[in-house]
């Protein structure tokens, strides 16, 4: 064991005790509590619970800049928090048979590229942060799949406005993976531009060019 391994626990410890973290631990907390009531049949619960738990995504980052507490387990802790929403919510779309199963597919595919991209390139010691775009992109998937409860729940006694639901939901989850899509051919296209490989010419050390 390295001698400053209780130190960096301490340090693991500490920052998870944070507020903006433990307000990200929070939203895992009950998106994990309302997959479970989707699964018991308390629909209404489940969104009742999941959608102010994703509401928390709008704090967290802000009180963690606005507090000076931006950690890097703070950024592993929101992506997972967003990962587990979009999955519960796109899971619960398929499920009910709102929303096709290439929607899962076609979000998992990109977010699971666009981490490994990320992971390999804080290996050569560069990032790719987040765009514009992608932001937009997960606000769309966001309110998208507000109106995915509301299509669930259909608490409205008009067949006219429950069927605008159902489109105004299915566009905009499309819409959103679309953007997403599109954001991700960017971070691939800066992975490219930033990538170095050990074996080209220019990586090599100078005892290797003699």
């Amino acid at each position: 064991m390295s001698p400053d391994t209780p130190a960096r626990a301490a340090d693991f410890w500490s920052d998870l005790r944070r507020l903006p973290n433990l307000l990200s631990l929070t939203r895992v907390a009950g998106i994990v509590m309302a997959a479970g009531l989707y699964l018991a049949g308390e629909i209404v619960w489940a969104f009742a619970i999941a959608v102010p738990a994703a509401l928390t995504d709008y704090v967290d980052g802000w009180l963690a800049r606005r507090r000076g507490e931006v950690t890097p387990l703070g950024s592993v802790l929101d992506l997972m928090a967003d990962m587990l929403y979009t999955l519960f919510c796109l899971g619960v779309g398929v499920h009910s048979g709102l929303w096709p199963l290439y929607l899962l597919f076609a979000w998992g595919l990109r977010d699971l590229t666009v981490v490994g991209l990320r992971l390999n390139a804080a290996q050569q010691a560069f990032t790719i942060p987040s765009s514009l775009l992608g932001k937009v992109a997960g606000n769309v998937n966001y309110y998208a799949m507000l109106v995915l409860g509301l299509d669930l729940i259909r608490p409205f006694a008009s067949a006219d406005l429950t069927a605008g639901v159902h489109v105004l939901g299915l566009a905009g989850i499309h819409v959103g993976i679309g953007l997403q899509w599109v954001a991700g051919w960017r971070y691939l296209r800066e992975y490219a531009v930033r990538y170095r490989s050990p074996l080209a010419p220019s990586s090599r050390e100078p005892h290797e060019e003699a």
